[in-house]
C-alpha cells in the first residue's frame, strides 16, 4: 500500500528564515521590548508617555527609535503624610445651642506610604501606591454640643448667680456654670464638691491663716482671681469661675484635681 501525501524532492527543503536582522531593527525591537515589557506596570490600563510611539516601534516598522536618547527606570519612593482625625459629638440639653465644648482634642496621625514609581528622563510619569504603614495613629476629637434654649439656659445661670453667699447657693451655681462652661456633668461636679469641701467648706471668705490662700477655691495668692474680676474678694461667682477655669488648665477636670489632693493635700 502506497501513502499519498506530499514529500520534499532530495535536496529540495523549504527556504529556511533568515535569522540575519538587520541590526537596526534589532535595536528597535529591544527598545520596544524595554518600553513596553520591561517594566512591570501596577496598572494594566498604563501607557507608555504620549512622546513614545511604540506601536511605531514594531520590528517591520519603518519608523526608528534611538533608545539611547531615553532612560525608563522604576524606583521605590517613600513618603511621610499626615492622617486626619474623626470628630464625634455627642448633644447635651443642658448646654446652650451654638456651644461647642471640645472633651478631647484630636491629633492627627501619621503614615508612611511607598509608591512603585516610573520615571522616563527623570521625570515622573506615574505612581502606584503599594504599601502604607501607620507609625502615629490619630486621636479622636470628642465634642459636646450644646442643644439648650439658650436664653432659659442664661435665665437659670443669672438666678443662681444671685443665690450665692450661701453654701448651698454657691454650689448650686457652681454646678451650672461648670457644666455650661467645660461639660462637666454630674461626676465632675462631684469631685469638685468634695475637692472645695476639704479647701474651704464653699465659704468664699475663707482665709489659710498660714498660706493667706483665700476663697472657696483657696487661690494663693487670692489676687490671682482679679484675672476674672475686681470683686474676687466678696463675690463667690468670681472665685467659682477663676477656679474652674484654673482647674481646667492644670488638671483637665476636677477629678484629677482631687486625685492630686489625696496625695498631696493641696492642689
Amino acid at each position: 500500500m502506497t501513502q499519498r501525501g506530499r514529500h520534499r524532492a532530495p535536496g529540495r527543503h523549504a527556504r529556511p528564515k533568515n535569522h540575519n536582522v538587520p541590526l537596526r531593527s534589532a535595536i528597535v525591537a529591544s527598545a520596544a521590548v524595554l518600553l513596553t515589557g520591561g517594566i512591570t506596570a501596577a496598572n494594566s490600563s498604563e501607557q507608555a508617555p504620549p512622546y513614545i510611539d511604540v506601536a511605531a516601534m514594531a520590528i517591520d516598522s519603518t519608523v526608528t527609535y534611538d533608545i539611547k536618547n531615553h532612560t525608563i527606570s522604576n524606583t521605590v519612593v517613600t513618603e511621610e503624610t499626615e492622617i486626619e482625625f474623626v470628630t464625634s459629638a455627642t448633644e447635651d440639653a443642658t448646654i446652650a445651642a451654638g456651644t461647642d465644648i471640645v472633651k478631647q482634642a484630636g491629633e492627627t496621625g501619621l503614615a508612611e506610604i511607598s509608591y512603585q514609581v516610573k520615571l522616563v528622563d527623570g521625570n515622573e510619569v506615574s505612581r502606584t501606591e503599594i504599601a502604607r504603614v501607620v507609625t502615629t495613629e490619630p486621636v479622636e476629637q470628642i465634642v459636646i454640643r450644646g442643644t439648650g434654649d439658650p436664653t432659659d439656659i442664661a435665665v437659670a445661670l443669672a438666678t443662681a448667680e444671685g443665690k450665692t453667699g450661701t453654701k448651698s447657693g454657691n454650689k448650686e451655681f457652681a454646678k451650672l456654670w461648670i457644666n455650661q462652661e467645660f461639660g462637666w456633668g454630674e461626676k465632675q461636679y462631684a469631685c469638685l464638691e468634695t475637692l472645695w469641701f476639704r479647701e474651704s467648706n464653699w465659704n468664699h471668705k475663707a482665709t489659710n491663716p498660714v498660706t493667706g490662700a483665700y476663697g472657696i477655691p483657696q487661690s494663693l495668692p487670692g489676687r490671682k482671681m482679679a484675672s476674672i474680676a475686681d470683686d474676687w474678694k466678696t463675690n463667690p461667682a468670681t472665685q467659682i469661675k477663676w477656679g474652674a477655669e484654673y482647674i481646667e488648665d492644670r488638671y483637665d477636670t476636677p477629678c484629677e484635681a482631687l486625685d492630686f489632693f489625696y496625695d498631696r493635700n493641696w492642689y
